[in-house]
């Protein structure tokens, strides 16, 4: 069985700089080795060329041919970016890391690499979305097919005092989602909010007692004023938080699919997959 690790999905997005941030920090935590992945999209190589294949310019929204030797050259580039960025990181103290460079389809790729991750981290959305609440397409079909715990980052900077956030919805699920607010509290070095559903009793969740036992992170408990995603909204609003922890029952309990749920949410998102999808 292949040794678990954090895997990492790049290309050159500034919110893709922003998950490689964050996934060297997770595999020095937990001193698992960092697996990054560049995919080079055998579909989107094969289209370049064609007389009828245009790209658009994301700056200017004019087209243009879609020329092969320029795609590749482009593709050759951001490796290069890649490993550079890599190289960089590699010489912090307690980080093992490689770069897993695949010519292929996507999809399939991507859910093979997954398989033995502790954690899958990327971009919420790389450079084909709009900005603003978003879930970029490869994101969104991790939500939906993977069993694996996601972190889906954003590229904006949080404020140092931005605490990670938590949905608590059932006693029976709290403890996998205040341990795993825990640990990543610890790495990252914040403070932890743990936000309530109305009719969760904060003693039955023995994580959290453990928890404050310890003393450390720094832990809030808060009760939300309603059971919907607005109520979940306007509390992230009214502190923001530098990323919500949630598992896919608490998405279930606020009435959204979680993909739907991600993309109305402008912060980082880990998620965790139910117990049976693990």
């Amino acid at each position: 069985m292949a040794e678990s690790h954090v895997l990492v999905l790049l290309d050159t997005s500034p919110a893709s700089e922003a998950a490689l941030d964050s996934a060297a920090r997770l595999a020095r935590h937990h001193q698992l080795e960092l697996i990054a992945l560049f995919i080079e999209d055998q579909d989107l190589i094969a289209s370049a060329g064609h007389v009828f294949t245009r790209e658009i310019s994301l700056l200017s929204g004019e087209a243009r041919p879609f020329d092969r030797e320029i795609l590749l050259s482009r593709l050759a580039r951001q490796r290069q970016q890649i490993e550079t960025r890599l190289a960089s990181l590699g010489g912090q103290e307690r980080l093992r890391w490689r770069l897993d460079v695949v010519t292929g389809p996507v999809t399939e790729n991507i859910l093979e690499a997954a398989l033995n991750a502790e954690w899958v981290v990327l971009g919420k959305a790389g450079w084909s979305a709009s900005r603003g609440g978003r879930l970029g397409s490869t994101a969104r079909h991790l939500v939906e097919s993977t069993g694996s715990r996601l972190l889906l980052w954003e590229e904006r900077a949080f404020a140092p005092q931005a605490a990670i956030a938590a949905l608590v919805h059932d006693p029976a699920s709290g403890d996998a989602v205040v341990e795993t607010t825990r640990q990543l509290a610890l790495a990252t070095e914040r403070s932890a909010r743990l936000l309530l559903l109305p009719d969760v009793d904060p003693n039955s969740l023995p994580a959290l007692a453990s928890w404050q036992q310890q003393g450390r992170p720094a832990v809030t408990v808060e009760r939300l004023t309603g059971r919907g995603a607005e109520a979940l909204r306007r509390s992230l609003q009214a502190q923001p938080a530098a990323a919500l922890v949630i598992d896919d029952a608490g998405a279930f309990a606020l009435d959204l699919p979680m993909a739907d749920l991600i993309a109305r949410i402008d912060i980082p998102i880990i998620r965790l997959p139910s117990p049976a999808a693990a």
